[in-house]
Formats: C-alpha cells, structure tokens, sequence
C-alpha cells in the first residue's frame, strides 16, 4: 500500500481497493497496472501470506516495463511508472543465487512538503530486526509504535533508540534494508492494524534538507527460504562484519562502574574504597570505571584537582590491584567549561546556520552546551588529543563515551561536512572515539548505527531497577536479541539491578537474578555492589556466577574471534539452530551463547519453576547433570541460585 500525501501542494494519493486489471509479472511479484496499480508480495517462498499490497487510485501515466533473463534463465524485470507532477514508482527485480531480491523507489515530484508513506502487512510471520526501544518486545509484532523519526535517539523520550538499523526480516524469510539517505520514519501496528508502515518526510523533520531535495523512499526486499537464509544473505550484504575484537579481559570479566552507587558525588576516597571493596570481597574485574564528575565541568579533559588530589597516584594504586581504569565521556562541552571559548574560537563545536556560532544544546546535565562537531576533522584531532593526554597525564587506560544521539543535536545547526541523516553524527562520533583505544580496546559506546565493524562495546541505555519490558529486567534479553539480531556482537548489558533511578533500588532477589540473567551474556557489568546489601547468601550467588563465567570465558572469547570472519554474533535467539520450529522463534526469555549452549535465565519474581523450551537434539542440564531430549517444554524447578543453562550434545 503506497501513499503520497502531497500535503502543501493540495493533491492527494491514497490507497485503493485492489482490482484485476493488466498485469505484469515481476519475478514471482506480479504489478497489476491500470487505475489503480497494485503490488502484491507474499511472506516467503511457498507462504500465502500477503506481506505487501501496494495500490494507489492514481492514473498510471508514463509506463516503461523492460524484462530480461539471467544467466539461469530468470526472468528479471524493470517497471517504471512517471505520474508527471506526481509521482515516479520504479521496481526491479533480480536474483542472488537462490534469493530473490525486489528494488522499489517512490520519488516525489511535486514539492518538498510530500510525504511518501509505504505500508506492509506484518501478520502470518515473525518481524525482528529495528531498533533498541523504551518497551523491548520481541518479536516485533508484538509492539504497537507511532509513526516517529527512524533515527539514533535516547529512548527514554523517543520512539526508536540509540542502536539501530534500517533493517527488518522475517521468520517466513523476508528482508527488508532502507537506503540511509532517506528521511526515514517508521511505525509498527501503530492502530493494531498489523502494518509496517515507512514514511519519506522533510516537512518538519529531524533530517536536513539542505539542498531542498524532494523526499523519496527507496528500499530492497529479499526472498529467501527461512529466517536464517535471509538473515545470512542480508548481513552478507548490508552489515559490517567487525574488524576485531575487544580487550579479552572485558569478555571474561566485569566491568565495576561507581555511576549508580555514588552518581556524580565521587572523589578520589570512594573510588580508592570502591576497588578496596572489589578486592577484599574477591571478585573478578577488569575495568574500574570512573563515572560523571571527575573533571571540574563538563567538556574539561582533566581531573578536578580538589575532589582528586593526586589522579595519577590513584590510577596508579588501582593498576596495582590488576585493574584498568577508565573514564566516563560525553561529546558535550558545557559554557562554563574552561575549553567552551577556545573550541567556540576554532570552529570545533557545531555551528548555528550562519555557520558562525555555536548552535547550543541541552543535554540531562545542562540547559546550555556546546557539543563536538565530529564531521570537522580538526574538531575531532582535538578531542582525541585531549583524551591522549588524560592517558600521558594520569594513567587513564580508556573510556566509557555516552550520548552521541540525534536528539541532542541543536534544533538548528550547519556541520562541517553536510549530512540529511543525523545518524551520520552519531557514526562518526562512534568512529572517531574508536580510533584513541586501538591498543587497549576497553572503551564503550551507546550508539550504534552502522558500526558493527568497530571493536568496542556498544551499551543498552540506562535500565531501571524493576522486573518489567518498561527497560526493566526482562529488557536485558530482548534488547541482548535485538542487538544481535541487528549484527551487534559486542554488547555490553547496562548495569545489574538497574541504575536506582527515583530512588528505586533493587531488592535482594532483583538483583540475584539479574545478576544470573547477565553472566553468560557476552559482557557484564555492576555499578549496585553487592556488599552493600550485607547478605552473605547474595554476596554468595553473585560469586558463584562470575566463576560460571569464568568457566565459559574461553568459549565467549573464540566466539568473539569468530565474529570477526563471520559476522556471527556471541549471544544468539534460540531460532539460530531452529529457524522454522515455531516455538524457537518467539522465545524472549531464553538465549543461545554460540551455537551449543543454551541459557534460560528467571525473570520474574517469587517463582520455583519457570518453563524452558528445548530445541531438537539432546542436552545436558548443566545444574543436575541429566540429558533431556529436545523439541520440547519442560517445567523446571529453579532455587534462588539457580541460572538453568544447557550444552547441546547431538
């Protein structure tokens, strides 16, 4: 179903009832061409489905319609239909060995003010892919999202969050990849109407227009025979595969942030206390993190001298302990920071439209800011440089570097290099950062848009300290999955228990199992600490996990080296092994780490017994010792310290 709503030219197009009109064959597509012309394309091979059903009431117009055959003798066709004035609607069709692939363009040619909207049916079959979101369901159907701006935001105020890809598949083996240049927006079952709806827009958008281009939506449809065929071919296709991988320390041991037990009130007492405390309860760590307000404000690389009197001497204490130290980072330089004017003078900061002055933002810790224009190559020398000297100054190993998202852009603003998508900031934010840890490779991103092929590990947004898909507990799974299912190997899960936000803070039993739901997941991380909860069981179970790790270290860190020539991800949706069992491809509370062990973490609270699904083969049941056999449901009992993982024997 193709709409063009031409809005401040006064005309137009909306859809149609489908009518038998003159066909032409398009692969296995068939365009009816007449009034009105319509598009059908079914869910997969063999499937009767109806996946897309495209009409619009507008005459045809110009029709050019060219076939050719390949080298196998398949037909491959070219349509073009010119409604002058109007509307342009292109489809190809071609074939990648046995998939069957359809381009689709609809370009606008009246004025700017149109707005292309491209619906599909979602129902028959199993949607994954998209975005990190607020509420994480999966698989996508199950969501029911406005039509919003398709790019990287923070998802705690916007539709679609920081990691994200213009890609979506299905289980019946569909792939769909939207052209990055489109202003995209997108809704899903926004009505409970079951549709897929993308949208091309420049009125009032996020995206520039800065040559004043009419909009236009361009995307590719592939047909493959089920969701691992289609998922491997697109990936192949449109994903990067990761040039390395991180640090090995950070994927066999946790991470130790002071953010959510101390927030911004650190010094150089508490942090020394911090790794005391790490150390003196014996557990496992491989980056002390040092979270906001160590420097004197925002956007100074330096250490604040009153609240860490001797820097270097602290780092230098931690690295003794066998600890790294990093550093938090935002792109953001707030006015009173002692390097505002002096990157303001440079043109290092994004500038208003006059391309003269700072554009200012407001970001959660300022009303007013100035943040780093990382498309000026000079801007981000500058940056790095600045990061170089906290490592030559203190000792600081690496960084964890927060924001980067499209909506702490200024609402007005002229980069260095000219760019529609603000994604595009958040790229080259990612790519910039990734170049000052080429050797230590411990840093961490939260954005994540086309930038798979970086070694570094990309965050979930900040969770709250709950059980719920609301960024709870249960999103640590499917934003695990998303992730992953999007060619993100490297995901860093945020905090266990939560960040304590409003005052919320986990109880014993949250943070147990969240603590469980973590370990075997491709990295961890705390910032609660257990010993502050001084319950000897908890302190008990929490170190029995990061031993679980530990056994599993080895086969986390092969799978990691293998992403790197395979694109394949560490943590896997159970559908990976059983890509047409129905049940494999609904699970969201369970997760394969590579291809042969199997974790069914608790996410919900008081329970004894949770239900596990078991795909075909045999298994062992690594807590009893027992094999079961899989193609299955099973009740199993579980003790508080309990995480129920399998291995696949056959």
């Amino acid at each position: 179903m193709t709409r063009l709503l031409l809005l401040a030219c006064v005309l137009s197009l909306s859809q149609a009832q489908h009518k038998n009109e003159q066909g032409v064959q398009i692969g296995s597509h068939v365009l009816q061409l007449g009034s009105p012309t319509t598009l059908r394309l079914n869910a997969g091979r063999g499937s009767t489905v109806t996946l897309l059903d495209r009409s619009t009431d507008v005459p045809v117009g110009k029709l050019t319609h060219r076939t050719n055959f390949d080298p196998k003798g398949r037909q491959e066709t070219e349509v073009e239909i010119t409604n002058p004035n109007v509307s342009r609607r292109y489809f190809r069709s071609y074939h990648f060995n046995d998939v069957e692939c359809l381009g689709i363009s609809i370009e606008a040619l009246a004025c700017v003010s149109q707005v292309i909207t491209d619906c599909m049916f979602m129902n028959g079959t199993h949607w994954y892919g998209g975005a990190e979101m607020h509420q994480q369901l999966w698989p996508l159907e199950k969501l029911s999202m406005a039509m919003g701006p398709y790019v990287a935001n923070d998802n705690s105020g916007y539709p679609y969050g920081a990691v994200q890809e213009r890609y979506f598949y299905t289980s019946s083996g569909m792939g769909i990849w939207i052209e990055e240049d489109i202003p995209l927006y997108v809704s899903i079952n926004a009505t409970g109407d079951k549709m897929l709806c993308l949208q091309s827009k420049y009125d009032n958008s996020v995206y520039r227009n800065f040559d004043n281009s009419l909009p236009v939506l361009n995307y590719t449809m592939c047909v493959g025979k089920d969701v691992m065929d289609i998922h491997t071919f697109m990936s192949e296709r449109y994903i990067s595969k990761p040039t390395g991988t991180p640090n090995e320390d950070v994927l066999r041991k946790p991470i130790w942030s002071t953010w959510a037990q101390y927030k911004k009130n650190i010094n150089q007492s508490l942090v020394l206390e911090f790794a005391e405390n790490i150390e003196k309860n014996n557990l496992t760590v491989s980056n002390l993190e040092i979270d906001e307000k160590w420097m004197p404000n925002f956007g100074d690389l330096v250490f604040d001298a009153t609240k860490f009197p001797d820097a270097k001497g602290m780092i230098s204490e931690i690295h003794k302990k066998g600890m790294a130290v990093t550093t938090w980072v935002p792109p953001f330089v707030n006015l009173e920071s002692s390097s505002f004017d002096y990157a303001a003078s440079k043109g290092y900061l994004m500038k208003d439209m006059s391309g003269r002055r700072p554009a200012l933002v407001s970001w959660w810790e300022a009303k007013w800011a100035g943040i780093i224009d990382f498309t000026n190559t000079e801007a981000t020398e500058w940056f790095l440089g600045n990061l170089a000297n906290l490592r030559t100054t203190y000792g600081v190993d690496s960084y964890k570097f927060d924001a980067g998202d499209a909506n702490y852009l200024p609402s007005d603003y002229k980069p260095a290099k000219e760019f529609r998508n603000p994604d595009v900031f958040a790229r080259s934010y990612a790519e910039a950062v990734a170049r000052v840890d080429n050797s230590s490779r411990r840093h961490e991103v939260r954005t994540g848009r086309k930038t798979q092929s970086l070694p570094a590990m990309t965050r979930m947004i900040d969770k709250n300290s709950d059980w719920t898909y609301e960024q709870g507990l249960k999103t640590i799974v499917t934003s695990g999955l998303v992730f992953s299912s999007i060619g993100y190997s490297f995901i860093l899960p945020d905090m266990v228990g939560g960040n304590g936000y409003g005052g919320v803070w986990p109880d014993e039993e949250l943070f147990i199992r969240w603590t469980q739901a973590n370990a075997l997941m491709p990295t961890i991380q705390f910032a609660i600490t257990p010993w502050t909860y001084k319950n000897a069981t908890l302190m008990s179970i929490v170190q029995q996990m990061l031993a679980l790790r530990e056994k599993y270290a080895d086969t986390i860190v092969t799978l990691a080296r293998e992403s790197v020539t395979t694109g394949a991800p560490i943590m896997r949706p159970v559908w990976w092994i059983a890509p047409t069992d129905e049940s494999a491809l609904t699970l969201d509370d369970e997760f394969l780490v590579g291809n042969d062990l199997l974790v069914a973490p608790v996410l919900n609270p008081g329970v004894q017994a949770r239900n596990i699904y078991l795909p075909a083969g045999q298994w062992r049941d690594e807590i009893h010792g027992t094999t079961v056999s899989g193609g299955q449901w099973i009740n199993y009992p579980v003790r508080l310290e309990d995480l129920p993982h399998f291995s696949k024997l056959i």
